[in-house]
């Protein structure tokens, strides 16, 4: 790495963990949270599920891609088997089980 791309990432680093840009929140039953992951930074921080399955933890992901949507590098191809606005598919392998219960 040149030094200016020492500094780029340092400064990345420095913005990423300023506390004054961070925005917290905690989820609870029947919540939704909506974010837009290649317009916005962002984590989860660490979990520990509750031992009883009817008290643990139960997320669905959705992937949208809405019309007139920013458009993705060509790279992004290869993780979501197409950049076409509106044909992004998520992240799908051959291990992939679709199964969203509804009585959790």
């Amino acid at each position: 790495l040149t030094p200016e791309h020492v500094e780029a990432l340092d400064m990345f680093d420095r913005l990423a963990n300023d506390r004054d840009l961070h925005l917290s929140m905690r989820l609870r039953p029947g919540d939704m949270q909506f974010v837009y992951n290649h317009g916005l930074l962002h984590d989860r921080t660490g979990f520990l599920d509750w031992p009883e399955p009817q008290r643990r933890r139960h997320l669905l992901r959705l992937w949208l891609s809405v019309p007139g949507d920013r458009p993705l590098p060509p790279v992004f191809a290869q993780r979501y088997g197409s950049i076409t606005i509106g044909d992004r598919g998520g992240i799908v392998t051959p291990e992939t089980r679709l199964h969203a219960p509804i009585d959790a």
